[in-house]
């Protein structure tokens, strides 16, 4: 009875390990057979994740459940990725922002005045315009270089941007490399979306604060993540962000006038009428699927319960409650996500960026609800000293982070 006893809670340990590739697996095969373009796309994934497997097994003699999952992701991701590829549509955001500079210097409209009802049937780069007035002259002078030299420099410099961002955040290089492929970096470089460098100005976070007041110029939901100077008191960095931000403000005045702000405003206005019309404009945020009540509210709990915690941890949870809290989200904007999401254990970590991979309902939206749930639920979270007790120095769950707890790990709080 006692070896039984001794056997069966063997199995438990072991199912218990093994929760997370299973529903990971499980999610994937879901997801990949008929709710992607073309549908029965679980096959290469399978395919992919069995080929993985393989040639890790000829490396190593067994794989633990962690590292089983981080082959799952990069299955998932890979598929994702050829599928968002194949979608067509390549740079269509730089482009968009192109012809909004171009208009710019032409001095036609540049912001919506009108709801749309579909999307442009000339291509997807026709969206409407949305990043403020003082934006509008450097994409003007953009769009006066040859657009194959802008392409480039555009793809590369983004590119350069994650891997500093990622650096900072305390990966190594192998990982930053192994981090292009996942599907909110892959997806945000294929379009040509700028929250790929701007996702410097949360890197840079820590060793100049005031940078973070120019965020909201980029994305409006920046302006949760400049939320972080005020809570740390950072007054003389608040100060000075504010000041940058209007001279910026000032100087751009003369090239883009007073009126064209309140074209912004009113063009964000019908923007959000465009929203109800065509759903998918929201992307994959939580105001395509709740009430606009329900929606704010969880957005303020979660910039609350944000705010509660300080230093490193605040300014992560901030870039988790950013996303949250943004009326239209897109898979490449998790990437502001990244530290709070590298804040979880390794299980759980991986759990979540593979569910991130595949859009638009309901990987994205559990992904945030996991990372948020970390804040409360102990257990969740990384404890470096735990996981060295539990598995020693060379047996540590396969984590980008290694032994560091935090994101930022050169700075101090």
């Amino acid at each position: 009875m006692a070896r039984w006893k001794r056997v069966s809670s063997s199995f438990r340990r072991v199912g218990m390990a093994w929760w997370g590739p299973v529903a990971l697996g499980a999610f994937a095969l879901l997801r990949f057979y008929n709710l992607t373009p073309g549908g029965h796309n679980d096959v290469p994934w399978t395919a992919t994740f069995v080929a993985a497997i393989a040639l890790a097994l000829a490396v190593r003699r067994r794989l633990s459940p962690t590292e089983v999952m981080a082959l799952q992701v990069l299955a998932i991701a890979l598929v994702a990725d050829y599928l968002n590829w194949k979608g067509g549509g390549g740079l269509r955001d730089l482009h968009l922002y192109l012809i909004a500079g171009a208009n710019f210097m032409d001095h036609t409209a540049v912001y919506a005045t009108t709801a749309i009802h579909s999307y442009p049937t000339n291509g997807f780069e026709y969206l409407p315009f949305l990043y403020a007035p003082p934006t509008l002259p450097f994409f003007g002078l953009l769009s006066e270089l040859p657009r194959t030299l802008v392409e480039v420099l555009w793809v590369a410099g983004s590119a350069a941007a994650v891997l500093v961002s990622l650096r900072a955040f305390g990966l190594t290089w192998r990982w930053a490399l192994l981090a292009l492929v996942w599907t909110p970096v892959a997806q945000g470089l294929f379009v040509g979306n700028v929250v790929i460098p701007s996702l410097l100005l949360l890197a840079a976070a820590t060793r100049l604060g005031s940078i973070l007041v120019l965020g909201p110029l980029i994305k409006p939901q920046n302006g949760v993540i400049a939320l972080w100077l005020v809570r740390e008191r950072a007054w003389r960095s608040l100060g000075a962000g504010l000041l940058a931000l209007l001279l910026l403000v000032v100087a751009t005045l003369p090239l883009a006038g007073v009126d064209l702000w309140r074209q912004w405003l009113d063009g964000l206005a019908v923007y959000q009428q465009s929203q109800q019309y065509v759903p998918s404009l929201n992307g994959v945020g939580l105001g395509r699927y709740l009430p606009m009540w329900a929606f704010v509210v969880v957005a303020a709990f979660t910039v609350l319960a944000a705010l509660a915690a300080r230093g490193r941890e605040g300014l992560a949870r901030l870039g988790l409650a950013s996303a949250v809290a943004s009326p239209s989200l897109f898979l490449h904007g998790f990437v502001f996500a990244v530290p709070s999401f590298l804040r979880l254990r390794a299980e759980w970590l991986w759990l979540v960026v593979g569910f991130v991979c595949i859009g638009p309902e309901p990987g994205p939206q559990l992904a945030l609800g996991i990372g948020v749930a970390a804040w409360f639920v102990k257990g969740m979270a990384r404890n470096v000293e735990e996981e060295r007790a539990a598995g020693g120095l060379g047996r540590h769950p396969l984590h980008p982070l290694g032994y560091g707890v935090e994101p930022w790990p050169a700075a101090e709080d």
